[in-house]
């Protein structure tokens, strides 16, 4: 079995198109999380433009830190992510 070594287009938007949703339903509980969540958001948003610039690996990049961002404030309890069947 050969080792992957290189992201595709396909790759990032596996994961694009499920964190866009999550990113917009997400509900901060404070401020200082809807601070994190437009964080969130904007790294959305960046990741979208490098996908469309074609840039795989800025796209990745700024798609992992929103899913970061999203995953720690869901875990601190600082937004609210409805769950997704």
């Amino acid at each position: 079995m050969a080792v992957k070594d290189r992201l595709t287009r396909e790759d990032v938007l596996k994961w694009l198109v499920k964190l866009e949703p999550l990113a917009e339903m997400a509900e901060a509980n404070d401020e200082k999380a809807e601070e994190l969540l437009e964080n969130a958001k904007a790294y959305v948003k960046d990741a979208r433009h490098w996908l469309e610039q074609e840039n795989l690996v800025l796209a990745f990049e700024a798609m992992v830190h929103a899913w970061a961002i999203i995953e720690t404030a869901r875990e601190l309890g600082a937004i609210s992510v409805p769950e997704q069947g």
